[in-house]
């Protein structure tokens, strides 16, 4: 090594120092001084130090070539986290000129490799390479090296043929081996190695449970923890902190308030990792309490990780307003911060906060993140809030985040959902890549707008496009054929899906072709359908009947199919609002009166129906007769003029839907009141003449409101979109999509 008067530098710019005293002195071509100036420098390069790692090589260039040096400046290269370019120039040079590599040499060319994802191709000809030039007794040296670059690259089977070809295995290859195939995955051909194992480590079972704890095999991971301390395998931080995350993913209070025990015990470091795995067990366990005494006891760590952990414990409890608290008492934040508090906004159904705070992570620079988005989609789409889904479509047209097909499947759900059929096509159209999933959404979201016939055009074309329907497409294209009555198709798809493709129809198909037979008008075949399935129908499908009892006034079967109702769920109002009011139609008086007196013996209360419509980014909800709104003078106004108009060109009220014993002046005045009618009257006297009339339904739409609306639609030129709780229907100059037929 250097001669004695050399100092050795232990920065960078100690280093530019004795470069400076070796040129002044005429030794830096002295290979001893030139070795160890070179060996200082690449000790001193940090990661990600491009600048550095060039200063570096071009004093490599400068001097005399040798092993020793070449190896010096890969490892120059491995350290400052460069990609494979410089390691694979300096090797060819090493070759061309004629300098003989060793074990090292190839050591850092598969570091670098490794670290930099090389190309598959590139690192199988290095490790030919090294099988040509090197001894057979310095292979053993490199081994682990080669193991471990296909272990990052994915690799699996390279990896377990470089480790089949080791003459001798020692403890280190095994090991390497192990947990390569537990990071690839392949976690019961890692348990298998690591039992053939001569020895075990604590690294060897650390990588194991690591594997089973990120792969969601909890208990798994719990067993190998046991079967390592009978081992006599004594843990490490690394180790408790996997056993930890399956501990929280098993809810297993007692079996992490024990890990936690033997950290103390063992006198474990607890740094920001170890501190935000227990954070996250006690939180996922439900002990927020605890959790949030490991954060203040630890100073609440160095670094935005323990912070996030605590966000999102507290959101995951729905204490989002304590996370929220945390959150802006937060100096560094970072990106997942801003995604856990989002998520939890969204389970707490607060998508206006939601946004905004993705507007702030905008503002801080920091990426957008397509789980995320896709997760403010989805509950974009199942509130029904189509501006705030607009914003999320512009935050993805800016390219704040990378479009997908996962993206743009819950980008044209959302549009489906919220009844912009147009929109969601359209959207449809421009995905460069579809799969299953967005084609049944597609088809799904045509069936729910009431565009049957479409949604089977888009079936065919699926099929077209070469993907194979799975279960999921089935239930949409049968829910299409029962919203626009469909039969024959219906019938055709439920074969298909049995004959053609071998699948076992599910409780929802079954479902499905069970509502359009009843729907239709064939009860007894639906009722031969219930009978010959497989499985016990479920409350869906009793009620699926009984509404089509009422429909083609079949009594009797109505009141078989309410006995099994009652029996699934004696506690729901549904069941008996829809018998007394079978009764009321074939004017059995005295049973309806009985069906009556039932509900308020066993204290079965109506669900109250309402009707909501968004302005301006508020939300305003009606009831039926409700006279709280602030522009209630305004929206009785509209509404006698809605009245005035509709009677003017041949309105006449259903007042038969009205039960009560009142005259018929009541009846008209009660149906009038209908919380659909008072939101589309708002929307008539606040929205552009030009927006379309959006109302959110809790209930099905009732017979008058559904005439009524497709003559209000006509009469304002104004296209009312209702969504209630089975469908869409999109009136349009006098007209609904669903035909009337819903």
């Amino acid at each position: 090594m250097p001669p004695a008067p050399w100092p050795t530098p232990r920065s960078v710019r100690q280093a530019t120092e004795l470069h400076a005293l070796l040129t002044a002195s005429g030794r830096l071509l002295h290979q001893p001084s030139a070795a160890h100036l070179l060996n200082s420098l690449a000790n001193c390069i940090l990661p990600a130090d491009p600048l550095h790692l060039r200063y570096a090589l071009s004093l490599f260039d400068r001097m005399p070539s040798s092993t020793f040096l070449f190896d010096t400046a890969l490892r120059a290269c491995f350290r400052a986290s460069s990609g494979p370019e410089h390691p694979i120039l300096l090797y060819r040079r090493m070759r061309r000129t004629g300098v003989p590599p060793d074990a090292f040499t190839f050591h850092f060319l598969f570091k670098c490799c490794a670290r930099g994802h090389a190309h598959v191709l590139l690192c199988q000809m290095l490790h030919a390479a090294c099988f040509r030039t090197m001894l057979p007794s310095a292979l053993p040296l490199i081994a682990s090296s080669v193991i471990h670059m296909y272990a990052e690259l994915g690799l699996p089977r390279d990896a377990c043929r470089a480790f089949h070809e080791m003459p001798t295995k020692d403890s280190v290859a095994w090991t390497m081996v192990t947990c390569g195939l537990a990071k690839m995955g392949l976690l019961d051909d890692a348990r298998r190695l690591l039992a053939q194992a001569p020895a075990r480590n604590v690294v060897s079972w650390t990588g194991l449970i690591s594997g089973y704890s990120r792969a969601g095999r909890a208990a798994e991971a719990v067993d190998c923890f046991n079967r390592m301390l009978s081992d006599g395998v004594a843990p490490d931080e690394v180790t408790v902190i996997g056993v930890l995350s399956a501990c929280a993913q098993l809810k297993d209070l007692d079996f992490g308030r024990s890990l936690h025990m033997l950290a103390g015990e063992k006198r474990m470091l607890m740094g920001d990792k170890l501190v935000v795995a227990l954070i996250d067990m006690y939180a996922k366990c439900g002990d927020i309490g605890r959790a949030q005494e490991i954060f203040d006891t630890s100073g609440r760590g160095r670094g935005p990780q323990p912070w996030n952990a605590m966000i999102d414990g507290y959101c995951k409890l729905g204490q989002v307003d304590v996370a929220r608290s945390l959150f802006d008492q937060m100096e560094d934040r970072d990106a997942i911060t801003f995604n856990s508090l989002i998520t939890g906004y969204i389970h707490c159904g607060q998508l206006r906060e939601a946004i905004i705070l993705l507007g702030q992570m905008r503002r801080h620079g920091l990426p957008g993140d397509n789980f995320t988005m896709v997760s403010l989609l989805t509950a974009s789409a199942s509130l029904g809030a189509l501006p705030q889904g607009r914003a999320l479509h512009a935050c993805i047209e800016q390219s704040l985040v990378e479009a997908d097909v996962y993206l743009g499947t819950a980008l044209l759900d959302m549009y489906m959902k919220c009844g912009r059929v147009e929109e969601a096509s359209a959207v449809f159209q421009r995905m460069s890549m579809r799969d299953e999933h967005t084609w049944g959404a597609m088809i799904g979201g045509l069936a729910f707008n009431g565009m049957g016939k479409a949604a089977l055009e888009h079936f065919f074309w699926m099929k077209c496009d070469g993907f194979h329907p799975n279960s999921v497409t089935y239930i949409a294209v049968l829910t299409a054929c029962s919203h626009s009555c469909l039969l024959e198709e219906g019938r055709l798809y439920f074969d298909e899906m049995r004959l053609l493709y071998n699948m076992h129809p599910r409780i929802e198909h079954y479902g499905c072709m069970i509502d359009l037979l009843g729907r239709s008008g064939h009860l007894d075949e639906a009722m031969d359908l219930v009978r010959t399935m497989p499985m016990q129908p479920n409350a869906v499908i009793w009620s699926s009947i009984l509404s089509a009892c009422r429909v083609h006034k079949d009594v009797d079967l109505a009141r078989n199919v309410a006995d099994h109702l009652l029996k699934l769920e004696p506690d729901e109002d549904a069941v008996y609002v829809q018998m007394y009011n079978i009764y009321i139609d074939s004017r059995e008086w005295e049973n309806a009166s009985k069906i009556r007196r039932l509900m308020e013996d066993r204290g079965v209360k109506k669900t109250a129906g309402y009707s909501s419509i968004a302005v301006a980014g508020q939300v305003h909800k009606f009831i039926v007769g409700d006279r709280s709104h602030p522009q209630i003078m305004e929206i009785i106004a509209m509404m006698e003029e809605i009245t005035h108009r509709l009677k003017s060109v041949g309105y006449s009220p259903i007042t038969s839907q009205i039960t009560v014993d009142v005259d018929e002046e009541e009846k008209e005045q009660a149906l009038l009141a209908h919380s659909e009618k008072l939101a589309i009257a708002f929307g008539l006297i606040s929205l552009a003449p030009n927006l379309p009339v959006h109302i959110i339904k809790n209930l099905r739409v009732c017979e008058d409101c559904h005439s009524a609306i497709k003559l209000i639609s006509k009469l304002w030129n104004r296209e009312i979109i209702v969504r209630d709780r089975s469908r869409f229907h999109h009136f349009r100059n006098g007209a609904c999509s669903c035909n009337d037929f819903w």
